[in-house]
């Protein structure tokens, strides 16, 4: 606590005026991910002003020109990706134009665009600062060997050279950290890269005034947030495993857009199962934070059944509710649930793993649910809260700015 003291207490007197520049896609659910919330409580601790520059098209033209604390700054855009030169050409623009002005620059994924950026950015403001957030799926960390190839050690040798104008890059899981630390991504990268894993804003939840319920007051929810149907989300198995089960006093509610072609597959199941048609409820998509937060609020547990994913934002976000989080073995699963000590990991794609939970564990009473409630917020206020995360590794980004 003295040191955060201190350090809110230094950037006030020497921070004041100073940039932080943020380019990327913007809609109404980015303001609620960790592609806003990082750079939005970076900003915060080190007391500068936060610019979030997005390309405007025909579906984002009515964003609010402020929230929070940030300016959210629109720029003309054919398109909501820009994956090309040419479509990037106004973001360039704006960065060429205003490099100068900014003393923090903070860009999502380690790709071609971003070495580009922060390559452009270096050239004009030698003394800017340059942070990149993973955002890694540990898939591509896996068999990157070194080739023999002279045109891939050309590139390589490139790539290692633009890596140069990053000062930071952060990933997600401890697997991925070690991963790169290791070399995975190279050399250069290796000695940059920091763990920040994905938080839970709990400055929204106290502006919501929204209370962490008692367990007492939860119910028999099993909770899936997410596409529904869509394929890598793998929502299949849940009915899969589901079938000639009778979920008694428990209900699953899905919060999302259910795709088309899925609706077909629940209507088999309920024409199979009938007794579980009041007891699985699709609440389509739910926009508003708060509303959605209520729903793990009174849940007692998380469902996630995806075949790949990095670190989606509904992990820490269930367990700051004190939800049990059953996942497959994604890359962060791990991490969320402590390796396995408060929730259940299981096989990619195993109807028989998910079967048995739901029939051995679940319905039987054999898992402590109030016990891993605690045992969840207390682990979730001491790993997964973005404000103390975040505090963590500005110390280290003072050193460089």
């Amino acid at each position: 606590m003295k040191f955060k003291q201190q350090l809110s207490k230094k950037n006030t007197n020497e921070n004041q005026g100073k940039k932080l520049t943020s380019i990327f896609y913007l809609e109404d659910s980015i303001l609620g991910k960790d592609f806003f919330l990082v750079p939005h409580y970076i900003a915060k601790n080190l007391n500068y002003d936060f610019d979030f520059v997005y390309p405007s098209w025909e579906n984002n033209r009515n964003m609010p020109s402020k929230y929070r604390e940030a300016n959210l700054i629109p720029i003309n855009s054919d398109s909501e990706f820009n994956f090309s030169v040419w479509k990037e050409r106004n973001s360039i623009m704006y960065l060429v134009k205003n490099a100068k002005k900014i003393d923090f620059l903070f860009l999502i994924w380690i790709n071609r665009r971003n070495l580009l950026l922060s390559l452009i950015y270096k050239i004009l403001n030698k003394n800017g600062f340059c942070f990149i957030k993973g955002d890694l799926n540990e898939n591509q960390l896996k068999g990157l060997e070194k080739s023999d190839n002279i045109f891939k050690k050309i590139l390589s040798h490139i790539k290692e050279k633009l890596n140069d104008n990053i000062d930071i890059i952060s990933c997600e899981t401890e697997h991925s950290y070690s991963l790169i630390k290791n070399g995975a991504l190279g050399k250069v990268i290796s000695e940059k890269i920091c763990l920040l894993s994905n938080s839970f804003d709990e400055e929204m939840r106290v502006d919501f005034k929204l209370n962490i319920n008692k367990f007492e007051d939860k119910e028999n929810i099993i909770l899936v947030v997410g596409r529904i149907g869509n394929v890598i989300k793998n929502h299949e198995i849940i009915f899969n495993s589901l079938n000639n089960i009778d979920l008694e006093d428990w209900k699953i509610i899905f919060i999302g857009p259910v795709e088309e072609d899925f609706k077909l597959k629940v209507d088999e199941y309920f024409n199979d199962n009938p007794k579980n048609r009041t007891k699985i409820i699709f609440k389509g998509s739910v926009y508003s934070k708060k509303e959605l937060w209520e729903y793990y609020n009174m849940s007692k547990v998380f469902l996630l059944t995806s075949i790949s994913e990095g670190f989606p934002n509904v992990f820490p976000e269930a367990l700051r509710f004190g939800c049990y989080i059953v996942t497959t073995n994604v890359s962060s699963a791990n991490d969320i649930t402590d390796n396995g000590r408060i929730g259940k990991i299981i096989d990619i794609n195993s109807v028989t793993q998910l079967k048995h939970f739901f029939e051995e564990e679940l319905l039987k009473d054999k898992i402590d649910l109030k016990t891993n409630y605690y045992e969840a917020i207390e682990f979730s206020e001491k790993h997964f809260l973005w404000n103390e995360n975040i505090s963590k590794i500005v110390a280290s980004i003072e050193k460089n700015i």
